[in-house]
């Protein structure tokens, strides 16, 4: 145990142990998904979570959704990106007046069906959502109208409905899931692509470095990583991408000027000075807070990998943003 402990210390405290920990597991999981074998632990959000911390959760996820997308109701077909161990969400888009509910995942999060059981049970009870479940009890895999796509990328399954189905899409909503994919810009593209006119798109994204070397070190030193080795990390692990807002912020500007978007990009974290409740756009927040998180990157950014010493230190201070899309008629 002592050695084992000692280990785990080296790998907290020795970045480079880290990278290479973050290498093997991240070929060790591509051969896996090369094998099929697409369960995981990541996304089981419920699995350390009461019944009640759960339903509060949900509550939270849902609620922040219609307050910045601006949503009096749900309606239509909607599209969930990474909905992890639970479909909680999706219940209470479909209670809110949605008539179908995609859930779409690369991987299958683990989870404990008792324990998900009295999450809905829970749910249901707050929100009368009995007529949802199709059995005499509640089976995930028998809700009213709401399909589970596990085991599809987003990138793939939005490429295909954007080629063979077209305008699906009322909503298509993730929260800390576009960090996690292959290619996030290119399934923007295909996303809007699959969305009907009027149709909107909500993202919250998080741009910190999920853990990998926070909280031993300082939450940029995962952009300190060079550019050739960060891929070898994260590609078949879900470790984050290291796409940040200027880059969405390019390709939405690009969509925008083809006459197919309106969007807003709120923000939810900065670096050095965390949540930031209500998100705002970057110029409402409170100015000492701007500088702070400015100034933390500017101690920090000759170290940054290359990729990043160009990008203007306002863009690496935000850790996190609530995206809005809309989609014009």
């Amino acid at each position: 145990m002592l050695i084992k402990q000692k280990a785990k210390t080296l790998l907290n405290t020795f970045p480079p142990a880290r990278v290479a920990k973050c290498i093997v597991d991240d070929s060790i999981q591509g051969l896996r998904l090369s094998l099929g074998q697409i369960d995981t632990n990541c996304g089981s959000t419920h699995s350390t979570r009461s019944t009640a911390e759960s339903v509060a959760y949900i509550e939270e996820v849902f609620t922040d959704y219609k307050k910045y997308g601006n949503i009096e109701k749900f309606f239509g077909v909607a599209a969930e990106i990474g909905p992890g161990d639970n479909a909680g969400v999706a219940l209470l888009m479909r209670q809110d007046g949605c008539t179908q509910v995609d859930l779409i995942d690369r991987y299958f999060s683990a989870r404990n069906s008792q324990q998900q059981s009295k999450i809905y049970e829970a749910l249901a009870r707050r929100y009368e959502l009995d007529r949802l479940h199709t059995k005499d009890y509640w089976d995930e895999q028998a809700l009213a109208n709401i399909s589970w796509k596990i085991g599809q990328a987003a990138e793939k399954y939005f490429e295909r409905c954007a080629r063979e189905r077209g305008q699906v899409y009322d909503f298509i909503v993730s929260r800390a899931v576009l960090e996690h994919l292959y290619d996030p810009l290119e399934t923007l593209h295909q996303m809007v692509a699959c969305l009907k006119p009027g149709g909107r798109m909500l993202h919250k994204i998080d741009f910190r470095d999920h853990g990998m070397f926070t909280p031993t070190h300082h939450e940029l030193l995962f952009l300190q990583i060079p550019d050739f080795i960060y891929p070898l990390m994260v590609r078949n692990s879900g470790r984050p991408n290291r796409i940040l807002v200027h880059r969405y912020r390019d390709v939405l500007e690009s969509i925008k000027k083809s006459g197919l978007i309106d969007y807003s990009i709120l923000i939810t974290n900065l670096v050095n000075v965390g949540e930031i409740l209500p998100h705002q756009v970057f110029t409402d927040i409170d100015i000492d807070k701007r500088r702070k998180a400015i100034n933390f990157v500017e101690k920090h950014r000759r170290k940054l990998a290359g990729e990043f010493l160009h990008v203007d230190s306002q863009d690496l201070a935000i850790a996190g943003i609530f995206l809005i899309v809309t989609k014009k008629s």
